[in-house]
């Protein structure tokens, strides 16, 4: 690629061409001090639980330059994934295709029709995917933790292009872009002062947890993730269905009641959740997650 600078302009036309909801770019800098110093304290309290990846690589989260040399530019972008009619004992964000294949591919081909370098990444990278989103003025920081984008609300995925060409201009966070306290107990328990504690997050126990679920944990909407913080987020009013039919619940997960969530077997789970984010707790953990939500349904 030339030594021009990124045309910022284009990169958002064409991302919005090709489904996105937002588009920022930031200067690809060294995180914050302040943001820096809490993830730090983050990972010192435990709260990451089993989710070792969390402790791997810190220096690269907190310097893009150590995950892509030569970065000059960080693209931020947010796909909205709220499904129009979704099954409800699933989380909203797990009703269609795999987040992580539909975005990198789209990804891919705006950097392809822009003509980009560098590298793109969709939550499983060493990347502080909702700094950069904050950083890129693409959305604010709720209470809750969770990054909401004007007009679509916390129901988005997030991804980022780390491009190694300096752009034309550059994004400024949005104003009154972050809360005065993160934490919202009032909310969820898993939510505190410093953070979310993930190992009292139904959505972690449901999806990341392997083995017996804590006997306390209560899973009365749903059995794979949990929509509760996004739900009680100010912004969530502002959520609207998607358009990208790749979110969007088959006919058949529409349809399937307790009675057969009960029956559920490893071949209707491979075929309801084929290419699906859901796989992700395998079938023995559906199963687990399944029969401890039926017996809190009953009375």
């Amino acid at each position: 690629m030339s030594s021009a600078s990124l045309n910022s302009n284009d990169i958002k036309a064409q991302a919005l061409r090709l489904g996105f909801v937002a588009c920022g770019l930031a200067k690809a800098e060294p995180v914050a001090d302040s943001f820096a110093r809490r993830y730090q304290h983050w990972l010192d309290l435990d709260y990451c639980g089993e989710m070792d990846y969390m402790r791997r690589n810190v220096e690269m989260r907190l310097q893009p330059d150590l995950l892509v040399p030569g970065v000059k530019t960080i693209v931020s972008l947010a796909m909205n994934f709220m499904p129009e009619k979704p099954q409800p004992a699933i989380s909203l964000y797990a009703q269609g295709k795999d987040y992580h294949d539909v975005m990198k591919q789209r990804m891919q081909e705006l950097m392809q029709a822009c003509n980009l370098e560098g590298r793109c990444f969709v939550d499983t990278a060493p990347v502080l995917e909702r700094y950069w989103a904050w950083k890129s003025g693409i959305g604010i920081v709720t209470q809750s933790g969770l990054v909401a984008v004007p007009g679509y609300g916390p129901t988005v995925f997030l991804g980022e292009l780390f491009l190694t060409a300096e752009a034309d201009h550059y994004d400024q966070p949005l104003p009154n872009s972050m809360p005065e306290e993160i934490g919202w107990t009032k909310v969820c328990p898993a939510l505190t002062p410093e953070g979310l504690d993930a190992r009292l997050c139904i959505s972690y126990q449901t999806i990341e947890h392997r083995g017996p679920l804590p006997e306390e944990l209560e899973l009365k909407r749903t059995f794979y993730g949990c929509d509760r913080c996004l739900r009680a987020t100010p912004q969530f009013a502002e959520s609207q269905p998607t358009t990208e039919q790749a979110f969007q619940p088959s006919e058949a997960l529409q349809k399937m009641t307790a009675d057969d969530w009960e029956s559920l077997t490893e071949e209707q789970y491979r075929t309801l959740f084929k290419g699906s984010a859901v796989k992700r707790a395998k079938f023995d953990g559906l199963k687990r997650n399944i029969e401890r939500w039926l017996k809190q349904l009953k009375p």
